[in-house]
Order: structure tokens, then C-alpha cells, then sequence
């Protein structure tokens, strides 16, 4: 009997390189993540880590190498299958959950009531 085929990655990130400057974030950066799996990317301060997720987002473009996200080159058909979440949180402290809620939810393109409702339904879901 033989094993079964390795599943093709969701993600597959191919010699990508970020530089600012004249001082090279990234260099080189390959790997795969594929479905069912956890992956995390470790590394000392100043590593390229944070500059790695944003070109998988798509926040940064890569000077080279390649990013296939679910089969796509094309980050925007990926976009709302991915969440990130910088280690800048992006809370702000005067402002209100719901009011967050709103403004993260029209970043990505929802319309107000639909926000207002999943926003009201999940804030009362969890008590806040």
C-alpha cells in the first residue's frame, strides 16, 4: 500500500527578498504551509519576520521571489481568507468596541448594517 500524496501547500512562499534601502530585511525566505498544520516563524528582533508576514499580505511587495496564497499569485482573491493581527494591535484606547468593529469591518469592504449586526451579535455573545 503507499502512502498517500502530500496535499498541495495553502501557502508557499518561494526566495522572497524585502530591502529598505540599503539594509536587507529579508533575503532569500522559502517554505510551505500546508493544510491541517501550524507554522511559525521565529527569529530574533530585527529578523524579517514581521516584513515576511506583510509581503504574504501583500502590505509589502517583495523586491523578488514569489507568494502563492491558496493556489492565487493574487493577494485580493486570498484577502478575506486570511486574518492578521501585527503585534501593533491597532486598539485604540478612546475608542469603543463597536465603533472598532465598524472601522475594521469597512476597511474590509462590509456594509454598515451587516457590521452592526455581526458586531451587536458577537458583543453581546461574549458580554461586552
Amino acid at each position: 500500500m503507499s502512502a498517500a500524496p502530500p496535499s498541495a501547500p495553502v501557502l508557499s512562499v518561494r526566495g522572497i527578498r524585502k530591502s529598505f534601502g540599503a539594509v536587507p530585511a529579508v533575503d532569500g525566505v522559502s517554505f510551505d504551509v500546508r493544510p491541517g498544520t501550524i507554522t511559525g516563524l521565529l527569529g530574533r528582533n530585527g529578523a524579517g519576520k514581521t516584513t515576511t508576514l506583510r509581503m504574504i499580505n501583500r502590505i509589502f511587495l517583495p523586491d523578488s521571489g514569489e507568494v502563492v496564497l491558496f493556489d492565487s499569485r493574487d493577494a485580493d482573491a486570498a484577502r478575506d481568507r486570511v486574518g492578521y493581527l501585527p503585534e501593533e494591535r491597532g486598539l485604540y484606547k478612546k475608542m469603543t468596541a463597536r465603533r472598532l468593529l465598524r472601522y475594521y469591518g469597512r476597511l474590509k469592504g462590509a456594509s454598515l448594517a451587516d457590521v452592526d449586526a455581526a458586531a451587536g451579535e458577537w458583543l453581546q455573545r461574549l458580554g461586552l
